[in-house]
Parts: C-alpha cells; structure tokens; sequence
C-alpha cells in the first residue's frame, strides 16, 4: 500500500466534491491506517464530543490535515440522513432520522466479483419487479459492492405512517429473504443505528480500490479495472437519481411482512418471535406428555 495514494486521491477536487455532497446530513467516519492497541486500525466517529460530519468539499481537505498523523484512508457515512447533528443523542434519537436507505451488502468469500455481480442483478431485478427502478444503484467497493435504493423515493407521507429506520431495515430483510444462495457469497442486512458504509468515490479501508457507483444499465459492462484509482469508472447522477413515491409500496409491504428494525428499543412486534413460539410448543408439548403420564398412571393403579 504505497502512502502516497490516499493524498493523491482526495487531493482531486471531483473526489472531494463528490464526498461532501454525499455526506450532507449523514453521520460519517474516518477509516485510519493507524493501528490502535487492540491492534486494530483507528475509526475516527466523533470531534470534540460532537458526531463526524462534513458539509463542503474543504472541509475534506480539512479533517485530512487535521488527523494527517493517523493517516486517514477511508470515509464512511450512514445510511441514515439526520435532522440535525450535534450531539451524540442526536445519534439515538430515532426520530432525527429523516430519511434512510435500504441497503444490502454483498460480500465476496471467494474473490470471484462476477459473482458479486450476478448477485447485484438478482437484487436490481427484484427491486425492477416490485416497482423501484429509477431509485437504485450499485457501488462497489473492495472485494464486494452494496446495493442501495435513494431514500428520497419514499414520501413524506410513508415517512410519517412507518419510521425511515423501519423502512430501510424491513425493505432490506424483505428482498434478502427473497434471494437465491450463491457459494461463495453472503448477503447481509446490516442496517441498524449507528452502521456506516463506504462513501461514493472513498478508498477501501485496505485495498488500493476506489468505492465507484454504477447505474443498473451499466452493471453488465462493470469491470473490477473501474476501481483502479488512477483510472477509475464512476458514474456520480447513478446515486443522485430517484423518483418520489416509487418505493411507498414496497415500504408498506416489506413492513408488514417484517416488522419494525426493534434493537435498541422495546417495539410491540405483529407476530410472536419463532423461537418464541417454538419455546411455547415445546413447553405445551411437554405439558400434556406429562398429563397424559398421569393418567395412564391412575388408570393402571385406581385408588379405592
């Protein structure tokens, strides 16, 4: 990993423009090479107490000055566009978020990202028939890609019947739960709280990759030789492009299908867990074995 590239990259004045466009409204983090006692690599989240954000192009050129010892190599932002963004209970205050998007993870176990691919096309194609087309795009980034629907094609209106948070989660388990395995690949739902995936045009935390974005209609062309970061292929509208109200139907039927995203919060849930229930049968079952027992006990030795 050659320490020139990571200045050299946000050193472009398009890689920074597109970071601070992306990030507005978004908790972000810092993806440092410095390694931390615990051996890990440093993530900067916070400044001064207050949650990481960044709202113009020098302010990239900024927080990159300004933790230069820690070497800064990755930026990181949330699924989740905040209201305001001050405090770290701003964080957890669910009703900050003002939009969230689905997004699903596609993690490559064998290397193979035309599989990765594939995967991404089953996903698109999903979203195409349940009526969100014009609202995605895929961004790859290191050895996988994610798959994310704008949040903007939700309405007010879906916002303020189901939270942006259940929106996102539920949208993102009900398509997951609909895909074919693939060997080699592991699919997640990673939306929660405080999650955060690569920014558009951000380096990988350790490969020398650049996190590009790609329409649908281009994900058939892709080539891993687009995340060259001295030759990259990017296509910057592929993530700015939605259409309002296109993804209500599928919030309301992925949230009644799956429920509200509960961690961190007690929520009434529609259905009882399955384990839950599983639990319940197996307690029931062992009830009337043992009535049953009695009875065959009190038949064979009647009391006069």
């Amino acid at each position: 990993m050659s320490p020139r590239i990571p200045l050299e990259h946000y050193g472009k004045p398009e890689v920074r423009r597109e970071l601070a466009d992306y990030c507005k409204g978004r908790w972000i983090a810092i993806h440092c090479e410095k390694i931390r006692e615990n051996s890990m690599r440093m993530m900067i989240r916070y400044e001064k107490g207050r949650p990481l954000t960044i709202g113009s192009d020098s302010e990239v050129a900024l927080l990159i000055e300004r933790y230069k010892q820690y070497r800064p190599r990755a930026f990181y932002a949330t699924p989740h566009i905040y209201s305001k963004l001050e405090t770290r209970e701003d964080i957890l205050d669910r009703s900050n978020i003002v939009y969230s998007s689905p997004v699903w993870d596609i993690d490559s176990k064998d290397g193979d990202w035309r599989k990765v691919v594939g995967k991404a096309l089953e996903i698109v194609s999903l979203l195409d028939k349940l009526g969100v087309v014009k609202s995605v795009f895929v961004k790859w980034s290191g050895r996988g890609a994610h798959v994310h629907v704008n949040p903007f094609c939700f309405t007010a209106d879906i916002r303020r019947k189901i939270e942006p948070i259940d929106i996102a989660y539920s949208v993102t388990c009900f398509i997951a739960n609909r895909l074919e395995p693939t060997e080699g690949l592991v699919v997640e739902n990673r939306i929660d709280i405080q999650r955060v995936f690569t920014i558009p045009l951000s380096l990988h935390r350790i490969l020398d990759r650049v996190a590009v974005c790609i329409p649908p209609e281009k994900l058939e062309e892709f080539d891993i030789s687009w995340t060259n970061p001295e030759n990259y292929v990017h296509f910057p509208e592929s993530w700015r492009r939605f259409s309002e109200g296109e993804g209500d139907e599928l919030a309301r039927t992925a949230f009644d299908s799956i429920g509200p995203y509960v961690a961190g919060r007690h929520r009434s849930r529609r259905h009882k867990r399955l384990d839950d229930e599983i639990l319940e049968t197996m307690e029931k079952l062992s009830r009337s074995i043992q009535e049953d027992t009695s009875l065959n006990s009190h038949l064979k030795n009647p009391r006069v």
